[in-house]
């Protein structure tokens, strides 16, 4: 039977998480998705068909079970959205896209709210922290680890080894090469090649990636 699932954030890429919740429930029908939240959209609005039924205030007073995709790309937002839903009605699920190859079902691991969008491929004793996002068409080596709520942008290469701390931003294309430790609250911007440790709390752009 179907479970209810609903969206927090009504933007580009919550759209597209309810187009892959679609496309999801045409290989096995496990979704029900009944609408958005967004605090910052009217209740009552649509979007591409679906209802907006508040913010998180309306969030917190749901009565039911219900699953929830938190989609706000932004990793320091997306955290602060997440500490502030105290709702025990809710969970979150990882959603997998059936396009990705998602790799060794023994040794890799994906913590609450992890959204996996289509055309990614993963090997083995992956791990992912809580809330992690990665977008479309990425690669992600062996022994990798990305700590909760970092966020990796379409195209990216990530090899073997590598370490993304958390509440971390890799942007478009970016290519981080094996070994390599990224710190916590970072930004890299979209084409960098990361070919050494970073600190945290960093902006890093170009080939190879330096500070700002």
């Amino acid at each position: 039977m179907a479970r209810d699932i609903a969206i927090f954030g009504a933007g580009g890429f919550g759209r597209e998480t309810a187009l892959m919740i679609r496309q999801m429930n045409q290989v096995q029908h496990d979704w029900n998705l009944i609408g958005f939240f967004d605090d910052g959209v009217d209740p009552g609005s649509k979007i591409d068909g679906y209802t907006v039924l508040g913010g998180i205030n309306e969030l917190d007073r749901v009565g039911e079970k219900l699953a929830l995709a938190v989609t706000v790309s932004d990793p320091a937002i997306r955290k602060r959205i997440v500490s502030n839903i105290k709702n025990v009605n809710l969970d979150f699920p990882v959603l997998k896209h059936p396009s990705s190859l998602l790799g060794d079902v023994v040794t890799n691991r994906f913590g609450r709210g992890c959204i996996i969008t289509a055309g990614n491929i993963l090997t083995l004793n992956i791990e992912f922290g809580e809330f992690v996002i990665v977008n479309l068409a990425c690669t992600i080596g062996h022994d990798v680890q990305i700590k909760s709520f970092s966020t990796i942008m379409p195209g990216c290469s990530i090899s073997g080894n590598v370490v993304i701390g958390e509440s971390t931003l890799v942007g478009t294309g970016v290519r981080i090469l094996q070994n390599v430790t990224v710190g916590d609250k970072c930004k890299i911007g979209a084409g960098a090649v990361v070919v050494g440790h970073t600190r945290n709390d960093v902006t890093l752009v170009g080939v190879p990636a330096k500070e700002l």
